[in-house]
């Protein structure tokens, strides 16, 4: 009589180990991921948040005004009410396809800096903070894809 464990076990591994990767195949395969469906929103995130950083931390060309404004156009801009070169920046950095809002909350006052239409669908959210004109602002940009109105 032949020795028929060893055989049998070897069998049992294998059917265990196709039982195995054809689950985890299926769960892959089948399954959302929930990072999958929010590419969109974290693009438009980190794209907020890269525009928002270039601007605090581009120095004046003047060095009278980079002093005074701790070398950042952003807290110049805001420091003077610069809504203009705010908005031709934001336009000019972000896709046409991307519309946004900026508020800004400093001191005890809210307001809008640039707004670019009403959000349709889901709003990505970037918050920076910035000191300018001897107060803390903070700033939220918020953004969505939708073309913005002209």
């Amino acid at each position: 009589m032949k020795n028929t464990k060893g055989q049998m076990h070897v069998l049992e591994v294998l059917l265990v180990a196709t039982l195995f990767t054809s689950t985890i195949n299926v769960a892959v395969n089948i399954l959302p991921t929930s990072d999958a469906n929010n590419v969109d929103e974290y693009d438009l995130y980190f794209t907020g948040l890269e525009i928002l950083e270039v601007l605090d931390e581009w120095v004046p060309s003047d060095s009278a005004v980079a002093a005074a404004h701790h070398d950042s156009t952003l807290s110049w801009w805001l420091a003077t009410d610069n809504k203009a070169s705010l908005k031709q920046y934001l336009d000019g950095g972000l896709p046409s396809a991307v519309s946004y809002r900026l508020e800004a909350t400093h001191g005890s006052q809210s307001e809008v800096l640039v707004d670019r239409t009403v959000p349709e669908g889901s709003v990505s959210q970037t918050f920076r903070l910035v000191w300018a004109d001897d107060e803390l602002w903070e700033l939220n940009l918020q953004l969505w894809y939708g073309y913005r109105e002209g």
